[in-house]
């Protein structure tokens, strides 16, 4: 090995050999040694300064390395070889921990995200079973309200038929007492220009020849007259007897109905065309 490793010093000694056309042996001699004096003298001729120099320092390197490898004992290698081994085993030890700690460290974190996903999902699912909650009352709440106007729709739907029954039936009798009322306005209007006659021939002078407007009854232009003070035309209707029998003035003041005599729960008013 000693020799091996001083090969490139070696060198200038074989580059001479050759140049001089002698062949000298490099060959180790037993011992792990090189044959000084055969390498010196062996042409039987002296060497120059620069060769002897160079194989000075060969020498000296040559001494350094045996005696560093000479020192250290063959059972050396051992302990090292021990370290060696139990800084390998403490590594492993050491990288088996951090694969346990960052393997514990992502369950940790894959626990965490699923608790989280977790939390919001059934945070959702509550807002979602709110508003389905919330939906159901409001339908609720309008099909009673549907049903509730159903009824009330069908109520004056009623009312409705038996306004417009009691209305047919209010037609038919205008129309009879307009009839009837027809032939009673002629023979009061007869009898009111009998006592005007009979006043007039009566009355001499100019004073007593006034005539009182109050007093005087008005011939009815059309329709029935009325029935309480026959001045003014009929036109108004007394429930519950239906008798077209009394004016507006009259309306205001009557209690009763002048032709059967029943108490006036309310009237109507009718236009005669």
């Amino acid at each position: 090995m000693a020799v091996q490793a001083q090969y490139p010093s070696n060198v200038l000694l074989l580059n001479r050999n050759s140049q001089e056309g002698h062949d000298y042996s490099l060959q180790p001699q037993p011992g792990g040694f090189l044959d000084q004096s055969y390498m010196l003298f062996n042409n039987g001729g002296p060497f120059s300064i620069l060769t002897l120099l160079c194989l000075k320092s060969l020498l000296i390197e040559m001494n350094k390395y045996q005696d560093s490898e000479f020192a250290m004992p063959p059972c050396s290698a051992s302990p090292i070889k021990r370290q060696r081994d139990e800084l390998d085993q403490f590594l492993q030890a050491q990288g088996e921990q951090l694969r346990r700690a960052l393997a514990e460290k992502r369950q940790r974190h894959y626990r965490a995200l699923l608790g989280a996903a977790e939390e919001s999902i059934a945070r959702l699912l509550r807002e979602k079973e709110a508003e389905v909650e919330k939906a159901t009352r409001r339908n609720a709440e309008l099909e009673a309200r549907a049903a509730q106007l159903s009824v009330e729709a069908q109520v004056w739907q009623a009312k409705a038929r038996a306004q417009e029954a009691t209305a047919a039936s209010l037609q038919a009798q205008l129309q009879q007492a307009i009839m009837s009322g027809a032939g009673g306005g002629a023979q009061d209007s007869r009898r009111g220009d009998d006592g005007l006659m009979c006043r007039g021939e009566v009355a001499e002078d100019a004073e007593s020849a006034y005539v009182d407007p109050d007093r005087v009854v008005s011939v009815p232009v059309s329709g029935p007259a009325c029935k309480g003070c026959r001045k003014r035309v009929a036109s108004v209707v007394l429930l519950p007897c239906r008798h077209l029998c009394v004016c507006t003035e009259c309306d205001r003041v009557v209690q009763a109905c002048p032709l059967c005599f029943n108490v006036r729960d309310s009237s109507v008013e009718v236009f005669l065309s």
